[in-house]
């Protein structure tokens, strides 16, 4: 009976029903990008022109009015809608900002490989809407919900959605005494979510979908300034 009891028993354990672990999510490795690998805007300090806002100065610098809280958060600005004509404001790379704000060392790797996805998208997310826009166009009408996409742009977009998981893993595991970054997660957590979408030709509310996309990454640097300066709390 002895020889019997070791088969049934696995039996059992494989039966529907008993109680088994799920298998752990697959996190993507996180490439390598040093904080100079990242390119930084044209000009590291920028004069505040008469009339203009920090909205232009966000979207020249780094390609989206709403990283204008990154630079808000980064020049110590009480009051970001009154910055008055001559004021200069710092606008180095990301990564860089980041660092110099007191970024923990174990954090940095992931931060870089955020910034350099980003810079990516800069070109990968017009060249969706292109290939988007121009599929529509051939098939007559502006109400379809997925297209043709190419499968070089495909890969690229879900490249870039596997370095962001990538980074966010290192992110969501924060150092002992040190708080989690939840609305930096969560930031860039919803903007893979659409560059998943994007990968497989979905259509949502056409470049509404985009821009919310790309909100998520000067909203995410924002919020990720702001707990390092509070000391990662």
């Amino acid at each position: 009976m002895r020889h019997l009891l070791l088969p049934t028993l696995a039996l059992l354990l494989l039966a529907p029903g008993c109680s088994r672990k799920p298998p752990k999510a697959v996190v993507p490795p996180l490439p390598a990008v040093k904080v100079e690998d990242v390119h930084a805007p044209a000009s590291p300090a920028v004069t505040i022109a008469r009339g203009s806002n920090l909205r232009e100065v966000a979207t020249t610098a780094y390609g989206h009015e709403d990283f204008s809280g990154f630079v808000a958060a980064l020049n110590g600005l009480a009051n970001p809608e009154r910055v008055a004509a001559g004021a200069m404001l710092k606008t180095p790379s990301l990564p860089a900002a980041l660092r110099d704000a007191g970024l923990g060392p174990a954090y940095q790797p992931a931060f870089n490989v955020l910034a350099q996805t980003w810079a990516e998208l800069r070109t990968a997310l017009p060249d969706y809407q292109r290939e988007r826009d121009l599929a529509l166009h051939a098939s007559g009408s502006r109400d379809s919900t997925t297209f043709a996409i190419s499968v070089p742009l495909s890969r690229r977009l879900l490249q870039c959605a596997d370095n962001m998981d990538a980074a966010l893993d290192v992110l969501g595991h924060p150092q002992a005494g040190h708080k989690l970054p939840r609305s930096t997660l969560g930031q860039f957590a919803g903007a893979s979510g659409y560059l998943r979408l994007f990968a497989t030709g979905q259509v949502g509310s056409l470049d509404y979908d985009v821009f919310l996309a790309e909100k998520s990454f000067g909203l995410g640097f924002s919020y990720a300034l702001i707990w390092v300066q509070a000391h990662h709390q």
